[in-house]
């Protein structure tokens, strides 16, 4: 029989290591004591409607869906990994010459990733308001739209950036970056799940003293939890401008 309690994870991460996922999940149900049910989705858009359609007890989610999942549902902020931030990376072509019409390629304008892009661009005095943005569904295809020419610049997530190999990296230039170290992904808890959430936060923090959490972490690239609450959500907001 399938548990009724489901932990939803952000696409992006899935995307990197689906397995290590249901590890994770596998071990925080065996620390619990109660079947949670791992439902993965192929879309950032899908998951997000799906957390605030349906029923779900833990998320692990990206700086977007943390504040939507907050205000809407009533979520509430438990664990982040340690010293992990998602920033923006803004590529062009090196020595592309850049006219006052640019095109701007981002995964998406539900990310975070977008809004600390956005604040990138006009840093270098670039008016977004006049920019034509391509929204080309994840950060990947974003650097190939530069590296293509589809596009004069890219928003790029730091990770992604940071996992290209340096033969793509060599074929784009980084003109800007953010550096706000504010936007993190985390575990939150449901309202229905408010009794479990400090028995999940001390089970997420304490994994990197434990072996199995350990093996757990070490495949997911994590190095340890860390326990967060619900200031951090008062700089998403400001960040995003709502």
């Amino acid at each position: 029989m399938v548990s009724p309690f489901k932990l939803s994870v952000c696409p992006h991460d899935t995307a990197k290591n689906l397995l290590g996922w249901f590890t994770l999940n596998t071990y925080l149900q065996r620390k619990l004591g109660i079947g949670i049910h791992f439902d993965p989705r192929d879309s950032f858009l899908e998951e997000r409607q799906a957390v605030l359609d349906q029923p779900h007890h833990v998320v692990y989610a990206n700086p977007y869906s943390v504040l939507c999942f907050a205000r809407e549902r009533g979520f509430v902020p438990v664990a982040r990994p340690a010293g992990i931030v998602d920033e923006a990376v803004v590529v062009a072509r090196p020595g592309a010459v850049r006219g006052p019409a640019l095109g701007v390629a981002s995964a998406t304008d539900k990310l975070i990733i977008h809004d600390l892009g956005l604040k990138v661009l006009d840093g270098l005095d670039i008016d977004v308001r006049q920019a034509d943005f391509h929204f080309v569904g994840n950060h990947l295809n974003a650097a190939k739209a530069v590296m293509d020419g589809s596009a004069d610049l890219g928003i790029v997530f730091n990770e992604t950036w940071n996992s290209l190999n340096a033969s793509t990296r060599g074929q784009l230039e980084v003109v800007g970056e953010s550096h706000d170290g504010l936007a993190f992904h985390c575990f939150m808890v449901s309202p229905d799940w408010a009794d479990k959430r400090e028995a999940i936060q001390r089970i997420l923090c304490a994994m990197h003293e434990d072996p199995a959490g350990l093996r757990v972490l070490d495949d997911l690239r994590f190095t340890r939890f860390e326990a967060v609450g619900e200031d951090i959500l008062t700089p998403l907001a400001a960040l995003l401008g709502r």
